[in-house]
């Protein structure tokens, strides 16, 4: 009995965070006025749930996990150029600091 009172507040509090953290996302890219549409459709994916069989709602769960990565991937071949300038410079710190701290330690 206590699983399952823990379970079900642990579920109860997932939905709430991820609408929470839904509801900042779209702010951020679409503006307030959006929030309502999204509000909606979450309301009837978490209520959809209820009625669709496991093995269905574990192969979207798996999907949409699997879409997140789109936008990750296209942020790294955009911000190639970046990441591979700020690897350059942090080697050239990193190899002068290791100069100057093997000079310091040859002098004394």
């Amino acid at each position: 009995m206590i699983v399952a009172i823990g379970l079900m507040f642990f579920a109860f509090t997932t939905i709430l965070g991820w609408n929470y953290y839904g509801e900042r996302c779209v702010v951020y890219l679409f503006g307030q006025r959006a929030v309502l549409t999204y509000k909606i459709v979450f309301i009837g994916l978490v209520l959809s749930g209820a009625f669709i069989k496991l093995d269905m709602i574990w192969l979207i769960a798996d999907i949409v996990n699997g879409l997140m990565a789109v936008p990750n991937l296209i942020g790294l071949i955009i911000l190639r150029q970046v990441v591979a300038d700020e690897t350059k410079l942090y080697f050239e710190a990193l190899k002068n600091r290791i100069a100057s701290e093997s000079g310091e330690k040859a002098n004394a």
